[in-house]
């Protein structure tokens, strides 16, 4: 059997001990195979209780800002939830299409219904959720088991995904039998419906169930309600029932599966509106059928968003019900098409619906395959120096410690997929590309900041890119981002937003100090990664420039003080930095004067200025302006060490120079001091600083953002938007913190060493090595709650740190989560001795 030997490390003996374990989940990676991971599952115990399900939701999406979400209960709990909803060509705001699918079962004498609806009085109804049998994740795609008709009844399946770039959502039902019938049964299949019966069982019942599908539709956007009234109807119109026949694409005329049948209906709220289309397509003795209806429900409810202050009642259509036979066959399937697309497209086309799912799988599977074998890269700036090897890391708190990290690892690489999103050029951009006789909108690829605010903000996307970029090999996306990115530098700023079609960029859009600094910090991130020095000598001078306005001075008084050297950013109604919540139009946390974190990442772009400047230097008898950046750099870092030190408290200051004077708020801020490739700090004051940090800001989610015992600090987000906004830098926990965090550990630690022996060496590195992973630890159980599979943003600074619920998913902590990971991957000074036991 293979098997590894693990070292674990005894801190109080300061010895290790070897431990053999079989090795039963890598080995397969290591052949290429691939992996899925551990699915996130819930049992019948878990199913019916509506407390637990109704706050875990689920999330599938198709590359193009598109996304299908809803709870496991069923039930809609916030306006973006739907099962369809699109970024059209000419918008960036996405559109709501189908809400939600309720199913009502004929079976067995008895009618099911499977929905479950909320409504404004309270009521539930129908409360289908008590008849959920099990809920699991495959690959990250939703699949629900409903339970029919007893012990010897039936499990009614369905599963839900989308394929990457296509505007569509597909829904697939099929009826399974218990599974003590599966183990036992060994019918002879005639082929025909109506002679369908259950023979283990020895009661000869009808297995066949009759389904009813009624699809709620909308077509708003989908952030806000819609309200109906009985005078305006959707635009109908039905599809006649056509046969489908899936023919062999190498051998026309030769059919290669069974025909399906196809019926359903194409829909617009109105005559200016976009169609979409609901299609049933099943099997020809399923005779599935479409009945127009075309009638309001009124009044469905949305907890969360009642919890939040926010509208919170909503009116669906329902254009229509599908009706369909089904029976315990693996072809007597129903798939249910919602697409945006054209009907002629391939989508919507027999082999491509039969073979849908099973590529939307190979996706998913491609992520952790991809990720574990040695990948090299051939972009346009050369091959990268080193292959590229993500190895699966550990997790002690589970029984297999590598079945543990290979899940965690699998969980992060799909988490990372949903912020990646294709979308339209920006028109400038369009117009500088359009040539020819035809025109195909170009697409560029784009950091989502998080979900369900859609956000595409700059300073998130460059905090983000390091680890769901070039992590998972996205080295041509990265490259995209980041040359995209620098053409829209003004005043030596970058914009929070990248402009959308249609939208030209003012001085309004650049209101953040760090973005520029933030994207030298990415921009030598995918540096390291690629050898790409053709792209840097491309942005070189548009970064010297930045510079250069940085110290003239640009918008909102952002300038370097012309004595001391150091970075001032301040103007009367502006938050400048991170921390930039607003309450009624005005910056709960305006930090007017000389940040901390702001200054510590001027002295990190200043000194990757100055490293790429001897480059250039090198390659050509040019001068990069070498010595500038060397003078800047001993004037910021004298004038950091001598005026950012609190003495009394034996930390940072969090503002020096601003207009109440030094600021002496214990915040995670400084940690960027520390953790920097590039540090301001010498030695000798960071392990205190460390040390107040871990004491004051470190919790299992993060680090809180404000010490608890200042008195500006709140340890609970509220429910209200206006509540969370005015907490969210006042103590609630930031997730994507605990990157820094672990950064600035093992480079003080490691540093701070001054272990005799190399023995003793090594034996503290690995120390430090578990120490990291534990800190990652924590971040694995929140995939099983709330938007499941996915990181929150923010926490509540006390304890137990509930998730606020205001990000529930965010890619600066999932990039970040990558990051790290990937970082103690490389740096395992120990790696593990694999031998073969008998």
């Amino acid at each position: 059997m293979l098997c590894y030997t693990m070292r674990v490390y005894d801190a109080k003996l300061r010895t290790f001990t070897q431990i053999n374990c079989p090795y039963l989940v890598t080995a397969h990676l290591i052949e290429g195979l691939g992996g899925s991971g551990m699915p996130i599952t819930f049992d019948r115990s878990t199913c019916c209780d509506l407390n637990e399900i109704i706050s875990r939701e689920w999330l599938v999406t198709n590359g193009l800002g598109g996304y299908a979400a809803g709870t496991v209960a069923g039930v809609l709990t916030r306006m973006q939830h739907g099962l369809l909803v699109i970024v059209p060509p000419d918008t960036v705001q996405p559109q709501l299409l189908l809400a939600k699918l309720d199913e009502e079962i004929a079976f067995d004498q008895r009618t099911y219904y499977l929905g479950t609806n909320e409504y404004r009085d309270g009521t539930l109804s129908p409360a289908g959720f008590v008849h959920l049998e099990s809920f699991h994740l495959e690959q990250g795609f939703p699949v629900f088991n409903y339970r029919l008709g007893g012990p010897h009844g039936i499990l009614l399946e369905k599963r839900i995904w989308m394929l990457q770039g296509s505007n569509t959502t597909y829904i697939r039902y099929r009826v399974r039998r218990m599974p003590s019938q599966e183990e036992t049964s060994n019918y002879a299949r005639q082929g025909l419906a109506s002679r369908y019966y259950d023979h283990t069982s020895g009661s000869g019942r009808d297995m066949r169930l009759s389904i009813t599908l009624l699809p709620f539709a909308a077509q708003r956007p989908y952030n806000q309600p819609q309200y109906g009234n009985n005078a305006w109807h959707f635009l109908v119109q039905p599809q006649p029932g056509r046969e489908l026949i899936d023919e062999d694409e190498w051998s026309p005329g030769i059919r290669s599966s069974r025909p399906r049948l196809m019926t359903g209906c194409t829909l617009q709220a109105s005559e200016e509106a976009r169609p979409y289309h609901i299609l049933a397509i099943g099997h020809p003795e399923s005779q599935v059928t479409f009945i127009p209806t075309g009638v309001w429900y009124w009044n469905f409810l949305r907890r969360h968003d009642a919890r939040a202050g926010l509208l919170a009642t909503d009116d669906l259509y329902l254009p229509g019900v599908f009706r369909a036979t089904l029976w315990p066959e693996e072809d007597a399937t129903l798939t249910l098409v919602i697409s945006a697309e054209a009907l002629s497209s391939p989508e919507l086309r027999l082999h491509q619906l039969n073979l849908s799912y099973e590529q939307a799988l190979e996706q998913q599977k491609d992520l952790l395959r991809d990720a574990l074998q040695p990948q090299r890269y051939f972009g346009e700036g050369g091959e990268a120096a080193q292959a590229h090897h993500l190895h699966v890391l550990p997790l002690t708190t589970t029984s297999d410690p590598y079945a543990g990290g290979e899940d965690f690892l699998h969980q992060l690489l799909q988490a990372s997929e949903h912020f990646l999103t294709w979308r339209k050029a920006s028109a400038d951009r369009q117009r500088k590309t359009r040539h020819g006789l035809f025109h195909t909108p170009e697409r560029m690829p784009a950091l989502c900041s998080g979900y369900f605010d859609l956000e595409y903000k700059t300073r998130d996307a460059l905090i983000a890119l390091p680890g769901l970029l070039l992590v998972t090999e996205r080295y041509d996306e990265a490259l995209k981002i980041l040359r995209e990115l620098i053409r829209h530098v003004k005043g030596g700023l970058l914009p929070d937003h990248l402009p959308v079609p249609g939208q030209r960029l003012s001085e309004c859009d650049y209101n953040s100090a760090d973005t520029t600094l933030w994207y030298i910090y990415a921009l030598d991130h995918y540096l390291r990664v690629t050898h790409n020095y053709a792209f840097l000598e491309e942005a070189y001078y548009i970064l010297t420039e930045c510079i250069n306005r940085y110290m003239r001075g640009t918008y909102h008084g952002i300038h370097v003080n012309s004595t001391d050297g150091l970075l001032y950013a301040g103007r009367e109604g502006k938050a400048l930095t991170w921390m930039d919540a607003m309450a009624n139009g005005t910056p709960v946390t305006p930090r007017a004067g000389k940040p901390v974190e702001l200054n510590a990442l001027w002295y990190h772009a200043l000194s990757l200025m100055h490293e790429w400047s001897q480059y250039f230097t090198h390659q050509s008898s040019l001068r990069y302006h070498t010595a500038f950046y060397q003078e800047l750099l001993t004037r910021n870092r004298r004038s950091f060490q001598e005026r950012f030190w609190y003495s009394e408290g034996g930390y940072l200051y969090d503002v020096i120079d601003g207009p109440q004077g030094n600021d002496a708020s214990l915040r995670p801020n400084q940690l960027l001091a520390l953790s920097l490739r590039y540090s301001v700090l010498d030695n000798q004051c960071c392990e205190s600083i460390f040390e107040a940090v871990t004491q004051h800001l470190l919790t299992p989610y993060g680090l809180r953002s404000l010490a608890p015992h200042d008195p500006a600090y709140r340890g609970h987000a509220g429910s209200t938007r206006e509540e969370q906004q005015r907490v969210l830098h006042q103590g609630n926990v930031w997730s994507w913190l605990i990157g820094p965090y672990i950064e600035a550990m093992l480079s003080i630690k490691l540093h701070a060493s001054a272990a005799p022996s190399s023995d003793e060496k090594t034996l503290f590195q690995e120390y430090l090595w578990r120490k990291g992973l534990q800190l990652l630890e924590p971040f694995k159980n929140r995939f099983t709650v709330g938007l499941l599979s996915m990181n929150e943003g923010t926490f509540n600074g006390d304890a137990p740190f509930h998730p606020t619920g205001q990000y529930l998913a965010s890619a600066s902590c999932t990039g970040e989560l990558l990051r790290i990971y990937d970082m103690l991957a490389r740096m395992r000074s120990l790696p593990l001795t694999y031998t073969l036991s008998r």
